[in-house]
């Protein structure tokens, strides 16, 4: 199934990505309690619910805003068609039962490098303008996960 990591560049991509501990040596952050080496399922589950609550926000989650967020993970993190259905499950479960997706955005932030938290972003804007309609809620839940991302100080 998985060939050695030269020859794919997806496998690269998701390497670069998600740093993995030997990587990092011991990385740490002061501002979290939790040490910022969540695995490739914590990421995947993370995205998965910021944009599960985004699409879901006008409370009509429909199969266009589905495949978007399914093409985001792919390409995002390579995830699979199954695991994509799983996670989708998970995370509307999830959502289901707290108030806010803050420790998601968070668990993002710790953990990918600026291109990861570029690309998250690309996916945001994609499951925003996919219903052809950007409400007001929608640009603030963007600026939101730009900020918790750490990516506000740096406007195009």
């Amino acid at each position: 199934m998985a060939n050695d990591s030269t020859s794919s560049p997806l496998t690269k991509t998701i390497n670069n990505i998600i740093p993995t501990p030997k990587e990092g040596g011991g990385q740490k952050k002061a501002q979290s309690k939790k040490a910022a080496t969540a695995d490739k399922r914590e990421c995947e589950l993370a995205l998965t619910v910021l944009l599960v609550d985004l699409a879901s926000c006008d409370q009509n989650f429909d199969m266009n805003e589905y495949n978007v967020i399914r093409q985001g993970l792919m390409r995002v993190f390579g995830t699979s068609h199954d695991e994509i259905s799983s996670l989708v499950n998970q995370a509307r479960s999830t959502l289901a039962n707290l108030r806010g997706v803050d420790n998601f955005a968070r668990i993002l932030n710790e953990n990918l490098d600026e291109d990861g938290k570029k690309q998250v972003m690309e996916v945001i804007d994609d499951v925003i303008h996919c219903d052809g309609v950007e409400d007001g809620f929608e640009t603030y839940l963007r600026e939101k996960f730009k900020s918790m991302l750490n990516l506000e100080k740096k406007a195009a």
